[in-house]
């Protein structure tokens, strides 16, 4: 991953340059987001009934495959020089993934109105929590070098373990448990990524930056979709 060795970090900035920053971050984000959003309704009506008929391994393979596109070959597409198609490849696998937990959601915890419920409580979390960890972040950098060697510890196997664990559903206080550790794992992954946007990124790397805090966002959704949908189903 490529990473410039000259750069002016958003809080070094100019007031000018931080907010032009800031704001291409913000467009970028909501742009991944909303591309993930709709291919993951898509996703939820066409690729996710297709799959099911392939068995469990092939939905494991589906869920890896875009996971694996996101999280890595996109990823590297958007900070080498294939910034925009690594950008929609990335949002589009991460919709096609998403729209699994959004059919288990949707269809597993009562209605289908309860399902559109539970989604829009676990996005209002994530909103405000996304928004805490902002003005925490802002008030001065942070090391979080424990934080950094834990996510790169765990970071992989959690991502493993939730395609799993969807497949395989660890049932009782055990599930929830591993459920509620995902849900901490995925917050922390979130409040490292904005601090290290705020702090190390260069101010030009917009398009990084809203990528990153993308696959951060919705990894935590996943995860509290996951450990709310469990906790109904007691």
């Amino acid at each position: 991953m490529r990473y410039h060795n000259s750069y002016s970090s958003v809080i070094q900035a100019s007031p000018a340059d931080r907010s032009q920053f800031l704001t291409g971050v913000a467009g970028w984000t909501l742009g991944g987001l909303v591309v993930t959003a709709i291919v993951s309704i898509a996703s939820v009506l066409f690729v996710v009934p297709a799959v099911m008929g392939l068995g469990q391994w092939g939905i494991l393979a589906v869920i890896y495959g875009s996971m694996f596109l996101s999280q890595s070959v996109a990823k590297n597409m958007v900070y080498g020089e294939s910034k925009l198609p690594g950008f929609v490849l990335g949002t589009v696998a991460q919709g096609i993934s998403f729209g699994f937990i959004l059919f288990a959601t949707l269809f597993g915890v009562g209605d289908i109105a309860d399902g559109l419920l539970l989604v829009g409580q676990c996005m209002g979390m994530v909103v405000l929590s996304g928004a805490a960890m902002l003005v925490y972040v802002f008030t001065e950098k942070r090391e979080f070098s424990l934080l950094r060697s834990g996510l790169s510890m765990m970071g992989i196997p959690m991502l493993v373990l939730m395609a799993i664990s969807f497949i395989w559903p660890i049932g009782g206080i055990a599930g929830i448990a591993l459920s509620a550790v995902f849900v901490a794992v995925s917050a922390g992954s979130l409040l490292y990524k904005l601090n290290h946007v705020v702090h190390t990124m260069d101010t030009s790397q917009t398009m990084e930056a809203g990528y990153e805090l993308t696959l951060s966002i919705v990894v935590l959704l996943w995860n509290l979709l996951a450990l709310f949908s469990r906790l109904r189903r007691r």
